[in-house]
């Protein structure tokens, strides 16, 4: 038999459906496509722990973003689910006469959420107006700054140069805005012709863009932002679709803090507060305001929801300040879960050199729910709500609303982990983990579904 040396723990196989689980594993596997990939699974009862079913889930796989369930679990068991991170504002000098004679100075946090999309009422830039305006503050003889910057999270050594300067690796920072991403705005004629970048989105002060993207009949976003945090120019390659008056390329902001200065000051200059940019001696700080951050709970919400890899990262430098790849193993080993395979070099799932056994994030399920952890639940993508599960739930509708869990994927990785409740209310915790897969996405989700489905 092909594959003989699968290792099966079905410890309940003459009752009910757990045989049935067995032939859906073979299926599982046998599915064209999969015949040299790498297949990691690890089913078990929440209730006590016992496995279901096992296959190769001792062997480091690459998780990509189902990495996230560490930062976000630990996060909120060490830091409560109703922490908030601090963002304080001050002045220098003082306020006679509406003048402020000194500088404004944000003193950065960590706040992973000023200004994000992800939490519309959660604005420093208008928390800053409203306080000077509050203040009396009609012309401010100094500056805006930031401080607080310096030694800042650099790009993790294995994150691909390609993905870098995109959207998705905006790299978390002391200081971070407008979730660290930008829009370039772009105009495409007929197929082959050069597109026009016709604005930055909030512009980024000295950095100069090299467009190389021209129009073409293919849809859909097929550009890359090559660059990085340490370059003063970002080139912008590939094709976009033909004939559109504005096409917009997300691409990671570098430089938040000076972005954010920026707009502060063309925010401030239209509602009549004028900054001189003068060179003022340094005096006392006056505090003019703190800015809460929205709870940790909703923070870890969006980081599995909708997988922000900044998120993440946030939350893993807020698990362990000095370094959170060689403190996890420590934190899972404190927690009865044996991370002997366990090879991260960054909290989100980005880097390709990531690898973790399947049997380890099943563990930290288990551990989870007996933990009572509502909002790490929560936080789980749901199967008939959440359309980054649908593609399970196509010839296995039975996984609507009775599967929770978190994807992860990248080019020939597709990975999954949560929980499943079965027909009779009995909760399982699995992970799923597929390395090197040649058939469709669509297919391989297909057959990874009608596997839970078996489980059901």
């Amino acid at each position: 038999m092909r594959h003989w040396g699968i290792t099966l723990f079905l410890c309940f196989l003459s009752i009910g459906g757990w045989g049935q689980s067995s032939v859906a594993l073979q299926q599982l596997l046998q599915t064209p496509g999969l015949e040299h990939a790498a297949v990691g699974i690890a089913v078990k009862r929440v209730a006590d722990g016992q496995p279901l079913v096992v296959h190769q889930a001792d062997m480091a796989l690459t998780p990509a973003s189902v990495t996230k369930l560490f930062p976000t679990f630990l996060a909120l068991q060490q830091k409560g689910s109703r922490f908030r991170y601090q963002t304080k504002v001050v002045y220098t000098g003082e306020i006679k006469e509406g003048i402020l004679t000194g500088d404004v100075v944000i003193l950065a946090g960590g706040d992973p959420t000023l200004d994000s999309r992800y939490f519309p009422g959660h604005s420093l830039l208008e928390k800053l107006v409203v306080s000077l305006r509050k203040a009396g503050v009609c012309r401010i003889a100094g500056n805006i700054r930031v401080e607080g910057t310096r030694g800042g999270t650099n790009v993790p050594g294995s994150w691909l140069w390609e993905d870098v300067s995109n959207y998705y690796a905006a790299l978390y920072l002391p200081f971070n805005y407008r979730d660290n991403t930008c829009s370039f705005c772009f105009q495409t004629g007929g197929a082959g012709t050069a597109a026009r970048l016709k604005a930055v989105e909030p512009p980024l002060p000295g950095i100069k863009i090299e467009n190389q993207v021209t129009a073409s009949v293919d849809g859909g976003d097929r550009t890359w932002v090559y660059g990085g945090p340490y370059s003063s120019v970002l080139c912008i390659r590939g094709t976009l679709p033909q004939n559109r008056s504005v096409f917009k390329v997300k691409g990671a902001m570098h430089h938040p803090d000076k972005v954010f200065v920026a707009e502060a000051m063309q925010r401030l200059q239209k509602a009549g507060i004028t900054v001189e940019q003068r060179h003022t001696e340094e005096q006392g700080q006056t505090e003019l305001l703190i800015l809460y951050s929205p709870e940790l709970q909703e923070i870890v919400f969006h980081t599995n929801k909708v997988s922000v890899n900044l998120f993440a990262e946030a939350l893993g430098e807020l698990v362990a300040p000095a370094s959170w790849c060689d403190s996890l193993s420590h934190r899972l080993q404190k927690a009865g879960i044996d991370a002997a395979g366990v090879f991260l070099k960054d909290a989100c799932g980005l880097s390709v050199m990531n690898a973790v056994p399947a049997s380890v994030f099943t563990d930290l399920l288990v551990y989870a729910a007996a933990s009572d952890n509502e909002a790490f639940e929560r936080s789980l993508p749901v199967a008939g709500m959440d359309g980054g599960l649908s593609g399970y739930c196509v010839g296995a509708p039975d996984l609507k609303n009775r599967l929770k869990a978190k994807t992860g994927s990248m080019t020939g990785v597709r990975c999954l982990a949560g929980y499943l409740t079965t027909a009779s209310g009995e909760r399982l915790a699995f992970s799923i983990l597929i390395n090197h897969y040649a058939c469709t996405t669509s297919q391989l989700q297909r057959a990874v579904g009608k596997f839970l489905q078996s489980l059901l």
